[in-house]
């Protein structure tokens, strides 16, 4: 229980902390999901529209969790909401596979969060593993703004990794189709 509340705060700080960071605006993206660029680190790699900011954990506050690894934000606010991308990383003392952890953390979700409702479950493949994409809108806590999320969980060894896309509901489609294309690029390596 305690894992969750602190991905939810790390999801919530680093919503907080793009747009203190980023400033106000109110563009969208003109990439499509043709023009993703790769992302590389030692343990993964995901695909990432290049107009996108890249937040690392050197850039973090000192607030945000340590689970988070790093974060994409769009250049400028949609309707006063920066849309983003992170990916946290936990240390789960014991091997599960990815579909048991995603379906822990669904229902973590479930119960947890404010105004939760679930629109996807999809068990995909996730280079060659099987993993749970879960679609969902919530608010991270009564006086938030609703959010829908796009987000696959993975494991690998002691480690569980939830890539989190987020949005307003009412973002256009092509950014929708963009956010949903960078989450499910996420590949471990």
């Amino acid at each position: 229980m305690k894992n969750f509340y602190t991905k939810l705060f790390a999801t919530l700080l680093i919503i907080v902390f793009v747009g203190v960071l980023s400033g106000c605006g109110s563009g969208e993206s003109n990439a499509t999901t043709q023009n993703l660029k790769a992302y590389d680190s030692l343990d993964f790699s995901i695909n990432i529209d290049p107009t996108w900011k890249i937040i690392n954990e050197s850039d973090f506050y000192s607030e945000i969790p340590q689970e988070t690894v790093v974060a994409f934000t769009t250049p400028e606010a949609y309707n006063g909401f920066f849309i983003n991308v992170n990916i946290v990383k936990e240390d789960l003392k014991q091997n599960v596979s990815s579909v048991d952890y995603g379906r822990a953390n669904i229902n973590l979700s479930a119960q947890n969060l404010t105004d939760y409702q679930k629109l996807q479950e999809v068990q995909m493949d996730l280079g060659g593993e099987s993993a749970l994409l879960h679609i969902f809108q919530a608010r991270l806590n009564p006086s938030e703004k609703l959010i829908k999320f796009v987000q696959i969980y993975a494991t690998k060894g002691n480690y569980g990794y939830i890539v989190s896309g987020g949005m307003l509901p009412d973002t256009p489609k092509q950014i929708r189709d963009l956010v949903g294309a960078t989450v499910t690029s996420f590949r471990l390596k």
